[in-house]
C-alpha cells in the first residue's frame, strides 16, 4: 500500500514539473517585462493548486522539482545560495497562503461556491504581491534602479503575476476532479449527439467549436487591423467569453480565459509590443478574468442549487409515492374490513343451514347472493382505491343521490336493524344528479353511516340516524349524516381527520381520513357540522343547473 502512493506520488510530482516547465514556455517571460524571471521562480498558480489539491507536505519538494524544470529555459544560477534562499522563502508564503485556505477557511479545493472563489481571489492577490516582492528584492544590488523605477518593476511584475495566478490556478482547481481516463467518451466528441434544450440537430461540439471561432474572430478584430486601437476593440473578447461562461459555468470560463490569456501573449511576443504595452494588456485581461470566473461560479453555482432541487424533488417524490403506498395498503385493509367480515358472516350462517338444506333453502340462496354481492362490493372498493392512490383516477359518472344513499343503505340496513335503529330520509327530489366515482362517495357515505351505528351500540334507545340532502350553492349539492348517539368528545373533535386518530377500542383511525382524501378529489369537502348529534356533511359537484 505504501509502495503504491510513492509511486503516485513520484507521478504528481513529474507532472507537476512538467506543467511548470511548459506553462513558463508558453508564458515567454523574458519578453513581457525587462526584468526577467529568475530561474528558481515557480509558477505561483500551479503551485499554490499544486498544494490545495495534493497537501501542503510537498512544499519542500517542490522547490526541487521546480529548479530541475526550470533549466532548459533559464538555465543553472550563476549563485545557488540566494537563488535556493529567494526560492524557500517563496515557498514558504506560498505554504502559509495555501494552509490559510485549508485549515483556517476551509474551503473547497474544487471552488464549489462563491465564498471559495472570493478567498481565492483574495489570497491570489497576496500571492502575487508575494511573488512580486521576492523576484523584485532579489535581484543583484549592480542592477538596483531608483526607487521610482523599482516602484514600477514591482506594480508590473505585480500585475502579471495576478493575472497568470487568476488564469491557471482555477483552471488546475476545477478541471482536477474531471476523469481524464474516459475522454474518448466525452460528448464533445460526438458531433451526433443534440445538446438538450437545443433543437435542428445541434450539439455541444459544434457550440464549442463556434466559440472557439467566436474568439478567435475577436482576437483578429483587436489585433488584426494596422490603424485600429486595440485598447478600444478589447471589450469585443467580453462577447463570447459571456457566452462561454453562461453555457458552461466555471469549467468553461477557466478553459476559455486559459486560451485568451495564451493567444493575447502570442501576439503581444510575435508584434514584439513594449513592455507598458503588454501590463495596459494584463491590466484588461485582469479585469476581464475577474469577470468571468465570478460569472461562471454563479452560473455553476445556479445550475447546483437546480440539480439539488431537482434530487430533492425527487426524493419527496419517491417519499410521497411511499407514503401513498402505505396510505393506500391502509385505506384498502380499512374498507375491506367490513365487506369480509360480512362474508365470514353469511359464510358461517351458510353453513349452519346446510344441516337442514329443506327448510332452510329459500334463505341459504339469499344468504349466498349476499356473500357474492359483499364480494364484488370488496373487489370494486379494492380497484378504485387502488386507481385513486396510484394516481388519483376518477371515474365519474352521473348518478343521483337517491340512488347513492339506497345503494349504501341496502349494505348496513340489516346491521342497524338488529340494534333497533331507525333510519331516516329526508331527500330533496328537485336536486339534480351528480357527477362523481359512484364507487367512492359509497365508500364515503357507508363509512360515516357505520360509524354512526358504531356509536348507537351503546346509546339508550330511540337510536335513530338521519340522512338528508340539500343543495349547497350553484353548483354543489351537500349530503349530511346524523345521529342522536352520545356525540363526540372536545379532544376528539380537533382530531377527527387525522390519520390513525380514532376513539374506538378496535377502530384503525382511518375512516375519515381516507373519506375527506376522496370527497376533496371531487372538488368537496367533508367536515363536521356538529358534536351533539353528531352531524357529518359533504358536498359533491352537480353535473348541470
Amino acid at each position: 500500500m505504501h509502495a503504491i502512493k510513492l509511486n503516485i506520488s513520484w507521478r504528481v510530482l513529474l507532472a507537476f514539473g512538467l506543467a511548470s516547465l511548459v506553462l513558463d514556455a508558453l508564458s515567454n517571460p523574458q519578453t513581457v517585462l525587462p526584468l526577467a524571471l529568475a530561474p528558481w521562480t515557480p509558477p505561483p498558480g500551479l503551485t499554490l493548486a499544486f498544494l490545495l489539491l495534493y497537501g501542503l507536505h510537498y512544499a519542500p519538494l517542490l522547490i526541487g522539482v521546480t529548479f530541475l524544470a526550470s533549466m532548459p529555459i533559464y538555465g543553472a544560477p550563476q549563485d545557488w545560495l540566494p537563488a535556493l534562499w529567494a526560492a524557500g522563502l517563496l515557498m514558504f508564503g506560498f505554504w502559509g497562503l495555501a494552509a490559510l485556505l485549508l485549515k483556517v477557511w476551509r474551503i473547497d479545493p474544487h471552488l464549489g461556491s462563491q465564498r471559495d472563489l472570493m478567498l481565492l481571489l483574495m489570497v491570489a492577490v497576496a500571492a502575487a504581491w508575494l511573488d512580486a516582492s521576492v523576484h523584485v528584492f532579489s535581484r543583484s544590488p549592480e542592477a538596483a534602479p531608483d526607487a521610482w523605477a523599482w516602484m514600477a518593476d514591482l506594480v508590473n511584475f505585480w500585475v502579471g503575476a495576478l493575472i497568470r495566478i487568476l488564469v491557471i490556478m482555477p483552471l488546475v482547481l476545477v478541471h482536477a476532479k474531471v476523469d481524464w481516463r474516459g475522454w474518448r467518451n466525452w460528448p464533445i466528441w460526438d458531433w451526433s449527439r443534440e445538446r438538450p434544450g437545443m433543437a435542428g440537430g445541434w450539439n455541444l461540439s459544434r457550440e464549442i467549436l463556434l466559440q472557439g471561432i467566436a474568439i478567435a474572430i475577436a482576437l483578429w478584430i483587436i489585433f488584426g487591423f494596422k490603424y485600429t486601437d486595440e485598447f478600444k476593440f478589447f471589450y469585443l473578447l467580453f462577447l463570447p467569453m459571456i457566452w462561454i461562461a453562461m453555457r458552461h459555468g466555471i469549467q468553461g470560463a477557466t478553459i476559455a480565459l486559459a486560451a485568451s490569456h495564451v493567444g493575447i501573449n502570442m501576439i503581444l511576443d510575435w508584434r514584439g509590443s513594449h513592455a507598458i504595452t503588454v501590463v495596459e494588456f494584463q491590466m484588461l485581461m485582469l479585469g476581464l478574468a475577474v469577470t468571468m470566473l465570478f460569472l461562471g461560479m454563479t452560473v455553476t453555482a445556479r445550475r447546483a442549487a437546480e440539480e439539488r432541487l431537482h434530487q430533492r424533488e425527487m426524493e419527496l417524490n419517491q417519499a410521497m409515492r411511499l407514503a401513498s403506498a402505505g396510505e393506500m395498503a391502509q385505506a384498502i385493509a380499512h374498507e375491506l374490513n367490513q365487506p369480509l367480515s360480512a362474508v365470514a358472516n353469511y359464510a358461517r350462517a351458510s353453513r349452519s343451514m346446510l344441516d337442514d338444506p329443506e327448510r332452510h333453502g329459500a334463505l341459504l340462496a339469499e344468504t349466498l347472493e349476499k356473500i357474492d354481492r359483499e364480494a364484488n362490493r370488496a373487489g370494486q372498493v379494492m380497484r378504485r382505491l387502488r386507481e385513486f392512490f396510484r394516481g388519483g383516477g376518477l371515474r365519474s359518472e352521473s348518478f343521483t343521490l337517491a340512488e347513492l344513499i339506497n345503494e349504501s343503505l341496502s349494505y348496513v340496513k340489516r346491521r342497524g336493524e338488529r340494534q333497533n335503529i331507525l333510519f331516516k330520509l329526508a331527500f330533496d327530489d328537485s336536486l339534480p344528479s351528480v357527477k362523481a366515482d359512484r364507487v367512492q362517495m359509497g365508500t364515503v357515505l357507508h363509512n360515516l353511516l357505520s360509524n354512526a351505528i358504531e356509536a348507537l351500540a351503546s346509546s339508550p334507545e330511540p337510536r335513530e340516524i338521519e340522512i338528508s340532502t340539500q343543495r349547497a350553492d350553484h353548483n354543489m349539492v351537500q349530503v349530511c349524516v346524523s345521529d342522536n348517539g352520545g356525540g363526540i368528545s372536545g379532544e376528539m373533535q380537533g382530531r377527527l381527520f387525522e390519520s390513525f386518530a380514532t376513539s374506538k377500542p378496535e377502530g384503525m383511525g382511518l375512516g375519515l381520513a381516507i373519506s375527506r382524501t376522496l370527497v376533496q378529489a371531487h372538488g368537496g369537502e367533508l367536515w363536521l357540522v356538529g358534536s351533539q348529534p353528531t352531524r357529518f356533511c359533504f358536498t359533491l359537484p352537480i353535473t348541470g343547473p
